[in-house]
């Protein structure tokens, strides 16, 4: 099927499984969810949600946005891994962000995926960092115009 919108209830549990394992669902729900200008991406295989991404308005003091985007809830299904099931997705919502006129897009990456955002042409900004009950992070980002 594809990369397609979705709600946010359809994401959750693979946020869960992936993001914080062993952690209460509650642990998925972010501020921004429910935004006007939030969206939520999802890369369907044979009905099954493999893939998922949320983006959300949220410029960057560092990054000087003026009208950032942040990924949050980035993750794919261990079972569906180096499928090109997220660069498809990442792919898809740059087109999307540039037509919300959006001039960077930003995250806080998880050491494991430092790689996979580079491929993307994501640069990394400042030291690690640490999340607590997550772990240690880089921010990265993307201009987009």
């Amino acid at each position: 099927m594809g990369v397609v919108l979705i709600d946010v209830k359809k994401i959750r549990p693979l946020r869960n499984l992936v993001l914080r394992p062993n952690l209460p669902i509650e642990t998925t729900f972010y501020d921004l969810d429910f935004h006007i200008d939030t969206i939520h991406l999802a890369f369907i295989n044979n009905n099954r949600v493999v893939s998922i991404g949320t983006f959300y308005p949220e410029n960057d003091l560092e990054l000087k946005s003026k009208n950032g985007f942040r990924l949050r809830g980035m993750a794919t299904h261990p079972d569906f891994i180096r499928n090109s099931y997220a660069s498809k997705l990442m792919n898809e919502s740059i087109k999307l962000l540039q037509d919300k006129k959006c001039d960077v897009i930003w995250c806080n990456a998880r050491l494991i995926a430092i790689d996979f955002y580079k491929s993307l042409g994501f640069l990394t900004i400042g030291p690690e960092f640490n999340i607590k009950d997550i772990g240690p992070h880089y921010k990265m980002y993307k201009k987009l115009n």
